[in-house]
């Protein structure tokens, strides 16, 4: 079975592609849905009719749900029939888009029919809708490097890295598949002779010994130098941009190396590193010149010019972050880390209403759930909830066994809520408790021994 291209369709067939894309653009879904889901069960191997029914799917159910008891259709139909499964298994997600069982029922008939960028499109839906699978994501990461495919690999290692930062298989395969990508980007398993590998391998060790660190201002400065002459010969050698960028980084730099990670970014196949490393420099840009203002203020508190700058850059700093945030969010819905940091920025920037839905829904994950009951609770408190509050620390608490530095502070704000509560003996317990795990935190000591004078 071959894919099929939109020049490929019958008369009749363009007519109703026509129709259903006329549909979409009407926001007419559930009509669109009727008419592309007959166009797929006749065309199996039409991936752009397929992505544009799950798009009109996902806009009708946006939010994946729960696993049921069974979790869809079994995986014996595929082994029977892939053809027929590839037809009927979109019955199954009309009303359940991101649904894991039947997407994977997807991935392993269209693998069986020799569809393999059908069977790639129905695991990045489950990527998109429930990146903690993490068996699922190795799955596809797996699909990507048996078709060469090391870039697209990466990406979704780094995924499951941010899911799960333990999973050694994942952090190894995200390094090794980008250091493929970077070979298969470069040409270097064609090159015409072993000069030009040897040429490319020697480039390469001379980008990575410069890239030490702990130089001194003098040798970063020579280093930025050889690398300039090399961006001046090739504008578009990511290898050679993206360490100008960490040789800024280096320097502390933070324009300039938001300048070039942000450059290295459009350069690359959608590495989000490197834009998570702009995103990165932009904030330590905009952190130091606040600090450099917070000083200046500090020293002059009766300037009042100069605390004014201060009030109105703070507050159009933090409105900046909320709106990279947003933007995130809006290219990614469905990354719950991007809606933790969106959470987090809205709780920042002080509005606390907005932030509490952003926690809401990072809650869902497990890997950020008590970060986000932790960032919850003190938005309750913001706004006077203290019930709550104290609530949501609780079962926060509860589920943290390890004194580490995040029980600590869930420990000690239960305590102040307690005090505000008129519940001296609860908030007593909780101080105890972390007095007799780390004496010197805050103000625990003397909370605690001034009880028994």
């Amino acid at each position: 079975m071959e894919l099929i291209t939109e020049a490929q369709l019958t008369p009749q067939q363009q007519d109703l592609w026509k129709k259903a894309r006329q549909a979409v653009d009407m926001n007419n879904y559930q009509y669109a849905i009727s008419l592309l889901k007959a166009l797929v069960k006749q065309l199996p191997g039409f991936l752009e009719g397929r992505r544009v029914l799950r798009a009109s799917e996902i806009k009708l159910h946006p939010e994946p749900k729960k696993k049921g008891l069974f979790g869809g259709m079994r995986m014996t139909t595929v082994k029977r029939d892939p053809s027929s499964s590839l037809s009927s298994v979109e019955d199954e997600l009309e009303n359940d888009p991101f649904n894991e069982a039947s997407n994977e029922i997807l991935f392993h008939a269209a693998e069986d029919a020799g569809l393999p960028d059908v069977a790639a499109f129905a695991l990045e839906t489950v990527r998109e809708g429930h990146p903690e699978n993490k068996k699922l994501l190795h799955m596809l990461a797996n699909h990507y490097i048996a078709r060469k495919m090391p870039a697209e690999a990466a990406s979704v290692y780094h995924d499951i890295v941010k899911v799960d930062p333990s999973d050694s298989i994942a952090v190894k395969g995200e390094k090794d598949c980008t250091a493929q990508a970077s070979m298969q980007k470069q040409n270097w398993e064609n090159a015409s002779s072993m000069k030009d590998v040897m040429k490319s391998t020697n480039e390469s060790a001379s980008l990575e010994k410069l890239d030490k660190q702990g130089m001194t201002r003098q040798e970063m400065e020579a280093r930025l130098a050889q690398l300039s002459e090399r961006y001046a010969a090739n504008q578009t050698d990511l290898a050679t941009v993206r360490a100008i960028a960490s040789v800024y980084e280096q320097m502390e730099d933070w324009a300039n190396a938001c300048s070039f990670f942000s450059y290295a970014f459009s350069l690359s196949h959608n590495d989000v590193s490197l834009s998570a490393k702009a995103s990165e420099m932009s904030e330590k840009a905009r952190n130091a010149q606040l600090d450099d203002l917070k000083k200046r203020a500090a020293a002059e508190p009766d300037n009042q010019e100069l605390q004014d700058q201060l009030a109105q850059m703070t507050q159009q700093l933090s409105e900046e972050i909320v709106a990279e945030c947003r933007s995130r969010v809006e290219g990614n819905p469905t990354d719950p880390q991007l809606r933790f940091d969106l959470g987090q920025a809205l709780f920042n920037a002080g509005n606390f209403t907005d932030a509490i839905p952003e926690l809401q829904r990072a809650r869902n994950n497990p890997y950020l759930r008590i970060k986000a009951m932790l960032m919850l609770g003190k938005c309750y408190e913001s706004k006077n909830m203290n019930d709550m509050a104290l609530h949501q620390l609780a079962e926060a608490n509860a589920e943290v066994t390890t004194m580490d530095a995040t029980k600590l502070e869930i420990l000690y704000l239960m305590g102040t809520l307690n005090e505000k509560l008129g519940k001296k003996q609860e908030a007593l317990d909780c101080f105890k408790t972390i007095y007799d795990s780390n004496y010197g935190y805050r103000d625990v000591a003397k909370r605690v021994e001034s009880a028994y004078v």
